[in-house]
């Protein structure tokens, strides 16, 4: 075959959905409103539109030609001709245009009416405090389905629910170490939120129990802890957006923008990428990768050693 291809076999592989050849690759796929996600990049995103891009790495496209050469480190004519050997069906295109416009329906039905699992879990597990999981509960902030998930909903400043986070009680045999997943048409740009005081400050995180853990290490004031589940531009626009108008319908301002996400590469690479946009901000990092570590960490009593046995010396 040489190094080339023919204009047929582009024309082909170009009239390719990328999540119809993500299918027939065999990848596992999230669906999250209008985009999906990869479970194992939580910074990866497809569009319906076919548009994806990959906000740890900086990098977008249209099309499985060039998903294929930046996820696959392909060349193009490699892009090309994997993308022609795939058996498609379609299948993901056809479903991205029944569910296009499809708004978030919160299923209430699938609530059972005590949390105990979900309780037990972030008590124990997670080491959070009791008084912060009964707050939540309370709040209609934390709740539990019939599958012993617990499930963080999203709640904009109307008091809303636009979305929500399912977190599994159970350990499972995979990367994340138990069962995470964004509730399907959840509110593209929405995340969940906390309100502490009068907030006049932001903090954004990526995962609901890293904001709760890092409220509990620091005991902030007057702020809104907002995880984006995962890094997600649109989420930390609309974050930061709707604290504004919030706080100018007071008649006051925002004083603070805290990016406190994971402390590792694709967290650095986020906040770098948001240092064009925002002229003033803060950055906030865990000593350890997140702030649920940190926490179960300095709650983890550190076994005292032995003391040493004094041992004579004969002269």
């Amino acid at each position: 075959m040489g190094d080339r291809v023919d204009k047929e076999e582009v024309r082909k592989a170009n009239d390719v959905h990328v999540l119809d050849y993500l299918h027939a690759k065999g990848e596992t796929l999230e669906r999250q409103g209008h985009y999906y996600r990869h479970p194992e990049h939580d910074s990866l995103v497809i569009k319906d539109t076919g548009h994806w891009y990959w906000n740890s790495r900086s990098k977008g496209g249209y099309g499985a030609i060039s998903f294929a050469r930046e996820y696959h480190d392909m060349t193009f004519q490699e892009a090309v001709r994997d993308v022609n050997a795939q058996d498609l069906s379609k299948t993901f295109s056809r479903e991205s245009e029944r569910h296009t416009s499809k708004e978030f329906e919160y299923p209430l039905h699938q609530e059972v009416p005590k949390q105990e699992n979900i309780s037990r879990y972030l008590i124990e597990e997670r080491k959070l405090d009791p008084k912060i999981v009964a707050a939540l509960i309370r709040k209609d902030l934390l709740a539990e389905d019939k599958l012993k998930n617990g499930v963080f909903k999203w709640k904009d400043s109307a008091g809303k629910i636009v979305g929500g986070d399912r977190q599994g009680t159970v350990k499972m045999d995979n990367k994340r170490g138990s069962f995470k997943q964004i509730m399907a048409n959840s509110k593209e740009d929405g995340g969940f939120r906390v309100d502490i005081g009068t907030p006049n400050k932001i903090a954004l995180f990526e995962s609901p129990i890293d904001a709760l853990s890092y409220f509990e290490l620091k005991r902030p004031e007057n702020i809104r802890l907002l995880s984006m589940s995962g890094l997600k531009d649109q989420s930390a626009t609309a974050g930061i957006r709707d604290l504004i108008k919030d706080c100018k319908e007071r008649g006051t301002a925002v004083e603070q923008v805290i990016f406190a996400v994971d402390n590792d590469a694709a967290g650095e690479q986020f906040v770098e990428r948001w240092s064009n946009y925002l002229t003033s901000f803060e950055v906030d990092k865990p000593k350890n990768k997140d702030w649920n570590i940190d926490l179960v960490e300095a709650k983890t009593p550190v076994r005292q050693k032995e003391p040493k046995k004094a041992m004579e010396m004969e002269r």
